[in-house]
């Protein structure tokens, strides 16, 4: 698989800059939580996908009747068949392509992503009965339809304050499963109801969350005060320059070679389940092609486990870096800097490579022994 051709459609742009492709968030909101929902649909451009259920609970339901929402089906009923790391969602394909194919498409699309209340009274809330944010995101990555239509703009995590707060307090473990997956890979993390909480607390959660998340921002405040505009046109999933790569590696690289950095979430009590992030760096100019083999080995060895990818790799001495993202088997590339008409001379602050693997049980020492087997270009 050429995991390093670019994507045959430009970021916001569609086939023949015939329509132009609509971004699309995707919420995870708190469990009976609806400011951050109701923020996003005061906005008469964007159009909600989500369940009947949801959108009820909300006082939204009269938006399907204006067309400005559309419904789903519960997610394990609307998966195709097969193992986890090919799964797509068949419903929440249908929602985007009527949402997009009309004669008047939205400027944005918001999917919701709801999981369920706890099943007993010993149970968290973020038990492993909760959908599954991570196919969601392989299936508005993985199909074709969807890719010509639509590009995922960012994951959108909301996360309740006092209840993370509490489990610290008492040791527990702070997110399991599914939860702790979406987490992991989201974008923006809004913290609703750290106003509630003490300094000394607030900055305890906001640091927790940022060792389970190295990717995304934290938003801390009442999600309904939560600026939109700070949770939207985050371009996270295209081509355009990965700052937070850079950001997420640390400043310097040092002599040409490899860093391997690994976190864990805290207070976790089964390392081998739990997500962690694994970050490689390396400096020179790789040889496209072993690079690519190297890709594709990566995908191979753990579709189900592989979480997130995101890389910005050197693989030209006259062109941008290649940035490479990504969910489970499902990977797209483009030029780095939304891939600009014409090269770039790659000073020797862009001839380094960087690359994010968001997983579970990941092998860290095998991906960095692999990485650093990667020839460099002659």
């Amino acid at each position: 698989m050429e995991f390093l051709k670019p994507s045959p459609y430009e970021p916001g742009v569609g086939p023949q800059n015939t329509r132009p492709q609509v971004p699309i968030t995707l919420l995870a909101p708190e469990h009976q939580s609806v400011e951050l929902l109701r923020s996003f649909a005061a906005d008469c451009d964007t159009v909600l996908i989500a369940t009947d259920e949801t959108l009820a609970f909300a006082g939204l339901l009269g938006l399907v009747r204006v067309g400005r929402a559309l419904l789903t089906a519960a997610d394990v009923t609307s998966r195709t068949p097969g193992c986890e790391c090919c799964q797509i969602r068949v419903d929440l394909i249908d929602a985007v392509r009527h949402a997009v194919l009309r004669r008047s498409p939205p400027r944005r699309l918001v999917v919701v992503v709801d999981r369920k209340p706890p099943t007993g009274p010993n149970s968290l809330v973020d038990d492993d009965s909760a959908i599954d944010v991570v196919t969601v995101i392989h299936t508005l990555q993985a199909d074709s339809e969807i890719e010509r239509l639509a590009y995922l703009d960012g994951l959108v995590v909301e996360v309740d304050a006092c209840a993370a707060s509490t489990r610290l307090a008492c040791g527990l473990d702070l997110w399991t499963g599914p939860r702790e997956a979406a987490i992991a890979v989201a974008d923006r993390i809004v913290v609703n109801g750290s106003e509630l909480l003490t300094t000394a607390a607030s900055a305890q959660v906001s640091s927790a969350l940022q060792i389970i998340n190295r990717i995304g921002k934290v938003v801390c405040g009442q999600s309904a005060a939560a600026h939109i505009e700070d949770l939207v046109d985050l371009d996270a999933w295209n081509g355009h320059s990965p700052a937070c790569l850079e950001r997420t590696a640390g400043p310097g690289l040092g002599p040409v070679g490899m860093v391997v950095q690994v976190t864990h979430a805290p207070n976790c009590r089964h390392h081998a389940a739990t997500v962690g992030t694994i970050v490689l760096t390396r400096r020179g100019v790789l040889d496209p092609d072993a690079t690519d083999a190297w890709l594709d080995r990566v995908v191979a060895e753990s579709p189900s486990r592989l979480l997130r990818f995101q890389a910005a790799l050197c693989v030209s001495t006259c062109e941008p870096r290649v940035c490479v993202r990504g969910s489970r088997s499902a990977m797209r590339s483009q030029p780095e800097g939304g891939g600009a008409e014409g090269t770039v001379e790659a000073d020797q602050s862009r001839q380094e490579s960087v690359v994010i693997l968001v997983g579970r049980a990941l092998d860290h020492q095998s991906l960095a022994e692999s990485f650093e087997t990667i020839e460099l270009a002659q």
